[in-house]
């Protein structure tokens, strides 16, 4: 019972750790109402914030590679922990921009430093059945992000400051948790060695986990993101409908992560991809093309099959990256950079040849997953 009970605690350790930095990385967006009135922060002031946290996770994402490589799983958790409730303290305590800015970078940072520890120790922990765990650690992700809404709805009664201190206590406690709970130690390295150089990193990390993370990374924040504006334009729903339909698609997310992570212990994470892609491509065609009332439901389905390719990305990612800390850390900059430059790239291209039909070709972007294991991966 001992041996069953330690890996459980270090997998919950880890996941309620995801769930923490997470609903403090996403508590801004929801909160801007708040923090225009009483903070002074303009649109440009929030679109810098925004800005400023999303950069701040990727290089997060590379020092927590770099610590995790270094100190080992249990340092990384902490340490990231640890951040994130710094971040949620000077957030709740500043009196104005500059000094909140500077919480909602530590927060992205302490977000991205937990990543690639908390991605490892759901890894190991997770055995034989790595999907499903890794379903679950997906699952944190949703969770945060419905957490951080909870917060700012309920801001509007015991103020914007109490959110940031409840996310502060949750990384806090969970930090002092990780500190003394059963987690892997520092990975061994790889038969080719730790990528260290930007040259080995950038080889090693062109390859199947980024293909499935990319894809379902851009879809997620590019794809999925227009959707409430392409219900509005294109089906003449209400603004308040079309996020109805998003949040349908978020509460469907869960069970998504966790057939899809269940699947690919069951068929391979490279066959569960293909069919993902193959079932997404043709949901995109129809939420693009067709119309209501068949066409929201299949946007739905899209919006809520799309988070499904995160846990197969999770796991090629532990398979293929396992043995680097820098690997990891780079793997989630990498699918930030491509979400960014895909909400970009549509966003651009849609004022130049209208919403519908660039929807229509990004929503085949899961095409791209087909050709994948059709070969035998290379060995890292």
């Amino acid at each position: 019972m001992r041996q069953r009970a330690g890996p459980a605690l270090g997998f919950a350790t880890a996941t309620v750790g995801y769930l923490a930095v997470t609903t403090g990385e996403s508590l801004l967006a929801p909160l801007l109402p708040l923090l225009r009135e009483e903070l002074g922060l303009d649109l440009r002031g929030a679109g810098l914030a925004l800005g400023l946290v999303s950069a701040a996770i990727a290089v997060g994402n590379l020092g927590g590679g770099a610590l995790l490589a270094r100190r080992g799983t249990r340092q990384g958790t902490v340490a990231g922990l640890a951040v994130a409730a710094a971040g949620g303290l000077v957030a709740a305590t500043s009196q104005g921009p500059p000094s909140f800015l500077l919480g909602q970078a530590l927060l992205g940072l302490g977000s991205g430093v937990f990543f690639a520890a908390g991605l490892r120790a759901v890894g190991v922990l997770g055995g034989s059945r790595r999907g499903l765990a890794m379903g679950v650690f997906g699952v944190a992700f949703s969770g945060g992000l419905a957490l951080a809404a909870l917060l700012a709805a309920l801001a509007g009664v015991w103020g914007w400051r109490t959110s940031f201190v409840a996310v502060a206590v949750l990384a806090l406690a969970t930090a002092l948790a990780a500190a003394v709970a059963p987690l892997p130690g520092a990975p061994a390295p790889t038969t080719a060695g730790d990528a260290s150089g930007p040259g080995e990193v950038l080889r090693r990390l062109l390859a199947s986990p980024l293909l499935v993370g990319g894809v379902a990374a851009a879809s997620q924040y590019g794809t999925v993101a227009f959707l409430p504006s392409f219900a509005v334009t294109a089906w003449g729903l209400s603004p308040a409908t079309a996020a109805l339909l998003l949040a349908a698609a978020r509460l469907l997310s869960v069970p998504a992560k966790l057939v899809s992570g269940n699947a690919a212990d069951q068929a391979g994470s490279y066959r569960i991809a293909r069919r993902l892609g193959l079932l997404l491509a043709m949901l995109g065609a129809c939420w693009t093309l067709l119309p209501a009332p068949v066409a929201p439901l299949a946007a739905v389905a899209f919006a809520a099959f799309v988070s499904g390719l995160g846990p197969v990305a999770n796991v090629l990612a532990f398979e293929r990256y396992g043995g680097s800390g820098m690997l990891l850390g780079a793997f989630r900059s990498a699918q930030i950079g491509l979400a960014a430059a895909a909400g970009a790239g549509i966003g651009a291209a849609s004022a130049a040849f209208g919403l519908r039909p660039v929807l229509a070709v990004s929503a085949l972007l899961p095409l791209l997953l087909l050709p994948l294991g059709r070969r035998r991966p290379l060995t890292p």
